[in-house]
């Protein structure tokens, strides 16, 4: 699958805001220390199942239409809604098997729900520990995801699943996850979405819900 485009620059802002949101505690650390301390992200390796090698690109790509919805705890956050659409379109073009278009009379429509799940109040404590310490001892910060995907076709495929995944912020000196290889928030984001939307596609076509 072809690498999807980083984040557009005037949405890129609010973006981040939101997947940075745990990550606020190097605010904290900021003001107890005169140094840097290294913050680096991890793609939480599980969850990358689905590669290119496995999705079958269609001859004619399914039109469909695409609506995203981004939470953080189940609280919606309406201004990340718009880069997560523009991502997914751009991961689910990608793999050959969809074109996403803004026609209305699209038979096909996927719809998807992004839940971060973080404990706000346990990495501001983290945070703030590793500040004390100016970065000596580390901590990390786990961004658990949720993407509910409901896929449905005027041809009576009817598909919706779960796909979770997770993306590890490590602050000071600590070891990130094995198996994982540092990289930006941004980046690392990125991935999330990308992975997802090939285990979705994958299991449509596994599942004989589109053709291959």
């Amino acid at each position: 699958m072809k690498d999807m485009a980083i984040p557009r620059t005037h949405d890129k802002g609010k973006f981040m805001k939101v997947i940075l949101k745990t990550v606020g505690a190097l605010v904290i650390m900021a003001s107890l220390s005169a140094c840097t301390i290294a913050t680096r992200a991890y793609v939480d390796p599980q969850y990358h199942q689905a590669t290119s090698d496995v999705i079958h690109p269609l001859v004619q790509p399914i039109p469909v239409q695409v609506t995203a919805r981004f939470q953080t705890n189940e609280k919606p956050t309406p201004t990340v809604d718009a880069e997560l659409q523009h991502q997914l379109e751009q991961a689910l073009a990608a793999t050959g098997v969809f074109s996403p278009t803004t026609d209305a009379n699209a038979a096909a429509r996927i719809t998807v729900t992004a839940n971060d799940s973080s404990d706000l109040e346990d990495a501001r404590h983290r945070g703030f520990h590793t500040g004390l310490t100016l970065g000596s001892t580390g901590s990390m910060i786990d961004d658990n995801y949720e993407f509910t995907i409901a896929y449905r076709h005027a041809g009576g495929n009817d598909y919706q699943a779960v796909y979770k995944h997770a993306i590890h912020t490590t602050l000071g000196k600590i070891n990130g996850p094995a198996g994982a290889t540092p990289t930006t928030t941004a980046d690392a984001f990125h991935h999330v979405v990308s992975d997802v939307v090939m285990n979705f596609v994958w299991d449509l076509q596994s599942q004989g819900l589109i053709g291959k």
